[in-house]
């Protein structure tokens, strides 16, 4: 083991087990009568603090506290993806965004919000169009046929686009595609054009995909969350507490040595990222946002983009922020160690 990594995993150890901190209500000291489970979590891929906290087994030691266990289940690029997996019970918990969410509560898959984070800045989200394409600008997609994974990112991401630039979304067609698939129409041209995110939106322009708008420009309200089934948050919401806790201790060593987690578990394949790709990746690494619970603020964003979803009827009824919003207790650890 090298010194660089020795000293990685002996400030994780401080951090996770003997930092002082005072226990909030319902971690350390509710553990005996916290209710057994698994923590289902769709598997986090090659990158990011869950990619780490899976490769070093932190959140099986840290759950083990608070007598709950962790599973890491294969699962699509985009949450919406998931919903099958959902629905089964084989995933209950997640990360994603605002709008994936509220498109699940809209199709009564009962899926909460319980930690949230700042806009990340990162530009990995936007509308393209193939390449040698004419289609150059947001405005150039009236009477264009766009795909989106409806009720969710893509989704919002064009709404968003269209709003600011004045454009009525009934003058689009939006196309309800999954990522997965919509990749290959794009690729194919099938697709005027795609509103997408993450992989899919780097993999494209990689290729000659025109950049029509990225979500960071669009003042976005469609920020990162923590989600899980409302069983599993009200069967044992200390579990949750420990998960927010950990991500927040993790966030602030990515900030430090942001190059550990990218390329977590190979630095090979289609996975990996390499060049360019690479070095981006690891800067937005180093100011990525930390989790918290939602805030009075964060509750008229996640209003918002119900909101927007409703109103371009994206989802067929109103649903309230108290839907939205999972409490997993006032008490909850938002601190981070100091590394």
């Amino acid at each position: 083991m090298t010194m660089t990594r020795l000293a990685i995993l002996t400030l994780l150890a401080v951090s996770l087990g003997g930092c002082k901190r005072t226990a909030p209500a319902g971690t350390t000291g509710a553990a005996p009568d916290a209710q057994p489970f698994v923590v289902r979590f769709s598997d986090p891929g090659n990158a990011g603090i869950f990619a780490y906290a899976k490769r070093e087994g932190i959140l099986e030691r840290e759950l083990a506290k608070v007598n709950a266990t962790i599973a890491w289940i294969p699962a699509a690029g985009a949450f919406s993806a998931n919903f099958e997996a959902m629905n089964s019970g084989a995933m209950n918990a997640s990360g994603g965004a605002i709008s994936p969410i509220i498109g699940a509560l809209s199709h009564n898959l009962q899926f909460k919000i319980y930690a949230i984070a700042d806009p990340s800045g990162a530009a990995r989200s936007g509308i393209i169009s193939p390449a040698g394409s004419a289609i150059r600008t947001v405005q150039d997609l009236v009477g264009k046929r766009v795909a989106v994974n409806l009720a969710a990112k893509g989704d919002y991401v064009l709404l968003k686009a269209l709003a600011n630039a004045g454009i009525p979304a009934a003058q689009v067609e939006r196309l309800p595609i999954q990522p997965p698939d919509a990749a290959a129409a794009f690729a194919t041209g099938k697709i005027d054009a795609w509103s997408t995110f993450g992989t899919f939106f780097s993999t494209a322009i990689k290729h000659g995909a025109h950049v029509l708008a990225v979500e960071r420009d669009l003042q976005s309200d469609d920020v990162s969350v923590l989600a899980a089934n409302v069983a599993v948050l009200q069967k044992n919401p200390a579990a949750f507490q420990v998960i927010l806790r950990v991500s927040g201790e993790l966030t602030a060593l990515a900030h430090q040595s942001p190059e550990k987690f990218e390329n977590v578990f190979t630095d090979k394949g289609p996975t990996a990222l390499s060049g360019e790709e690479l070095r981006l990746a690891t800067e937005e690494t180093r100011v990525v946002p930390a989790y918290r619970i939602p805030t009075a603020s964060d509750r008229t964003r996640i209003r918002n983009v119900a909101q927007i979803f409703f109103d371009n009827r994206s989802i067929d009824r109103k649903i309230s922020v108290d839907d939205i919003v999972f409490d997993v207790g006032g008490g909850a650890v938002t601190q981070t160690a100091k590394l």
